[in-house]
């Protein structure tokens, strides 16, 4: 088992308060860098094909660092997993400062991030499981979501205007400083560790298990159309604004709050019987915003795009969540499907970024965003398979 059912119900709310103050912190350390990571590079004279390489390692060594740490991860706890991925975030962090001055880290860079992610996601998504009241994912997801996002949104308009006052580096260390405090309060309510017999074929098995492939498949889009968003967008903002980093921050901070109010929303109606139907809409209107892109020419029509898919995404993925962790509380071995989720987003991503890499050799840039931006909006209709999964008391009876 994940955890220890004796401490389900008794820590629940005061855990997941907690859960949510260390979200809180970090995405607000994030949300004063993360947006602006791809203009960084830009503006340090790193070409198209090269920032995309630099995603194309991350999930390469996500993948062999996962398969290479899992014997520690089987001895670690939640609460220590997301205490050490923070080194190498503030690491990270630091080294995109240094990065001017030292190219070659560029290189390394990506394996840093990549520990990050493998620690905090698994630590994470191991406490959230067994701090969460099961019958209530959607609303606790949806709150989890508006805090983080409430405490998100003025960092990217900050991250903006250190940048412009103090340039990348400092900020970069800025974020880093916010960092330390974040995981304290977990480690006043009790640990969870991974199942012990936690092996390498487990973690397979959940991505070859014909019960979960509509789950699996929508996995796939969601790691896919998120990699459009996070280095074609923001730098198709950044043109379109004619450079202006203000801009960008301001918009990307209006998109975060627009979020926050529909994922609360979303959460609490996934969890009255209405998840499947939000989900649909949610993707369709998602996709939607996705293969307008192309044609949007207005500045204060990219404004508005940016603001809707942020809502529309928000929606998207907390009513997508509260399916996840029902799935991960239901299934046999939670530690090893948890994983294999974490496996099979970069597992998706290695292939396509490759490709998007080999495209920006021999498509103008233009054209490159156009098949990007298409490219997620059919990703994002993968997210309507996870529709197709029958509910986890039939999908799993008698399996636990």
């Amino acid at each position: 088992m994940i955890f220890d059912r004796q401490h389900f119900y008794f820590f629940g709310s005061r855990e997941v308060t907690s859960l949510h103050f260390t979200l809180a912190l970090l995405y607000f350390a994030e949300g004063l860098i993360s947006v602006f990571v791809p203009i960084y590079f830009w503006k340090l004279g790193i070409p198209l094909w090269k920032i995309l390489f630099f995603y194309f390692l991350n999930s390469l060594y996500f993948l062999v660092l996962l398969f290479l740490f899992l014997p520690a991860l089987r001895r670690l706890s939640d609460k220590m997993m997301m205490f050490l991925s923070l080194p190498f975030l503030i690491l990270y962090y630091f080294g995109l400062g240094f990065l001017g001055d030292f190219p070659r880290i560029f290189y390394v860079l990506p394996a840093g991030l990549a520990a990050n992610m493998l620690f905090f996601n698994t630590g994470y998504h191991v406490d959230f499981l067994g701090a969460s009241d099961k019958g209530r994912f959607g609303q606790e997801m949806g709150l989890r979501h508006m805090l983080a996002s409430l405490a998100q949104f003025s960092s990217p308009f900050l991250g903006a205007a250190l940048i412009v006052s103090f340039g990348f580096a400092w900020t970069f260390y800025a974020g880093s400083a916010f960092l330390f405090l974040a995981v304290l309060p977990l480690f006043f309510f009790p640990k969870r560790t991974l199942s012990p017999n936690l092996t390498a074929s487990a973690v397979l098995g959940f991505l070859k298990e014909k019960k979960l492939v509509p789950f699996t498949l929508s996995g796939v889009g969601m790691a896919t159309e998120k990699m459009i968003g996070l280095i074609f967008w923001p730098l198709f903002m950044y043109f379109a604004f004619s450079g202006s980093i203000e801009n960008l921050g301001g918009v990307v901070s209006l998109g975060i709050l627009a979020g926050s109010v529909a994922a609360y929303l979303i959460g609490f109606v996934s969890d009255h019987g209405k998840r499947r139907r939000m989900l649909f809409w949610s993707a369709i209107i998602f996709a939607a915003i996705w293969a307008d892109r192309p044609f949007l020419e207005s500045a204060y029509l990219i404004a508005a795009s940016s603001v809707l898919g942020h809502a529309a995404y928000s929606s998207l993925t907390v009513a997508w969540s509260s399916q996840y962790y029902k799935i991960a509380g239901a299934v046999s071995d939670a530690s090893a499907f948890i994983l294999s989720r974490e496996a099979l987003y970069h597992i998706a991503r290695v292939p396509f970024t490759a490709a998007l890499v080999l495209g920006a050799f021999y498509v103008p840039q233009e054209k490159l965003f156009v098949i990007g931006f298409v490219a997620a909006a059919c990703a994002a209709l993968f997210f309507l398979f996870a529709n197709r999964m029958p509910h986890t008391n039939q999908l799993f009876h008698g399996e636990r």
